[in-house]
């Protein structure tokens, strides 16, 4: 009996080791299909007549170090009723495959994380078949297990200058519906048609931009637009900005203007008032942005909508252009800002997710093959 040697299971769906031969720089492993008896394509009838053997040759996962080479005696059966001559099925590495399933499925695990590159030298096999088996793992899909029913829409840069996408992503499940090249009106309208059901959908988030209004509008009327908080608030802090004209003020009071007046400390919160002290125009527009700021902190529906009414009155006769503007953009989005309290969701996820997405474009120095860039997106499922 050895003392120096282990029986490793082959673990591939329905074969059987007829022989094995471990040589310094490779393992290989004869093998058959257990099963005596196959099933006529053409009539549908089990068979157990062997017309001819062939030996054919796959690659296997390394073991040890070791590349792994699998020969299958494939049988090819006669029919007895039809007299059909069929090659047997091969389930552990598919028709006309040359490598197992087993590792096409781990080298896709791996391309996850690493280069396509990378894996195809760690493996040996062609960056080709690392990239087919990436699509072959991950091509396919789930269905979601619940209907849509809050959604958040949002563009990203891939290439400068002017290639933007366009991601959907379900806000309850935190996973991705459907992402596609483009982030124009037309663009969103076929998104949203492919998978987005009219039926289910609530409402949907999304920034302050009109081409998406539009699309969301047309494709799914009955559904309530969110205007996304960050934005909204956002633009009021560009309008503070350019107010101030960028220029740098004593000590950090620049800082001061832009933060929450419930965040200041007692000592920031006064070297603040003599700052708008001593500017009267910086005064007004730090309390506007504030006042926009109070819309937000408003219990209901109807008293959001009355403050945020004000507010755009108030705006409107400051005298600040910035602030004018502001005021007539939130004019047109009056509804939609106003549904937050009815729906209070927003784009951060989505913001978030898309950032990942701008990550794993650069950790691959960019994507040439759109469809394997938005399977890539689509599996970002992990947090």
């Amino acid at each position: 009996m050895s003392t120096n040697a282990i029986t490793v299971e082959l673990r591939l769906a329905g074969l059987v080791v007829l022989d094995l031969a471990e040589h310094a720089d490779r393992i290989e492993v004869a093998t058959e299909y257990g099963c005596e008896e196959a099933t006529c394509p053409r009539c549908g009838r089990s068979t157990w007549q062997v017309h001819e053997r062939r030996k054919q040759r796959k690659r296997d996962a390394e073991l040890w170090g070791k590349a792994v080479w699998i020969y299958i005696w494939k049988r090819r059966f006669r029919c007895r009723a039809c007299h059909k001559v069929f090659t047997e099925d091969d389930p552990a590495c598919g028709r006309r495959r040359r490598t197992t399933l087993r590792l096409r499925q781990l080298a896709a695990r791996q391309a996850q994380e690493a280069s396509v590159r990378a894996v195809s030298r760690w493996h040996g096999i062609s960056e080709g078949l690392v990239q087919r088996s990436w699509v072959e793992t991950y091509g396919a899909n789930a269905a979601p297990d619940k209907p849509h029913i809050l959604l958040g829409i949002d563009g990203f840069c891939v290439r400068r200058p002017g290639v933007m996408w366009t991601g959907l992503w379900d806000l309850q499940s935190r996973r991705p519906v459907a992402v596609m090249k483009g982030e124009r009106r037309v663009d969103i309208e076929r998104l949203l048609e492919r998978h987005a059901d009219r039926g289910t959908v609530k409402a949907v988030a999304m920034d302050l931009a009109e081409g998406s209004r539009q699309a969301v509008h047309m494709v799914l009327p009955q559904a309530r637009i969110v205007a996304d908080k960050f934005h909204v608030v956002a633009l009021v802090h560009r309008a503070l900005q350019e107010v101030r004209g960028g220029r740098r003020l004593p000590g950090n009071t620049a800082w001061l203007m832009h933060r929450s007046v419930e965040r200041l400390r007692p000592e920031e919160g006064q070297r603040l008032a003599q700052a708008l002290m001593s500017n009267p125009t910086l005064a007004t527009a730090w309390r506007l942005k504030e006042g926009l700021h109070g819309v937000y902190r408003k219990r209901t529906k109807e008293a959001a909508a009355a403050a945020l009414s004000s507010w755009q009155t108030e705006a409107a006769a400051s005298g600040l252009k910035p602030f004018q503007r502001a005021a007539l953009t939130l004019h047109r989005w009056q509804e939609e800002v106003v549904n937050f309290w009815d729906y209070p969701i927003t784009t951060a996820m989505v913001e978030g997710k898309h950032n990942r997405v701008k990550v794993l474009k650069r950790r691959a120095y960019g994507y040439r093959n759109d469809r394997t860039f938005s399977l890539r997106i689509l599996n970002l499922f992990h947090t």
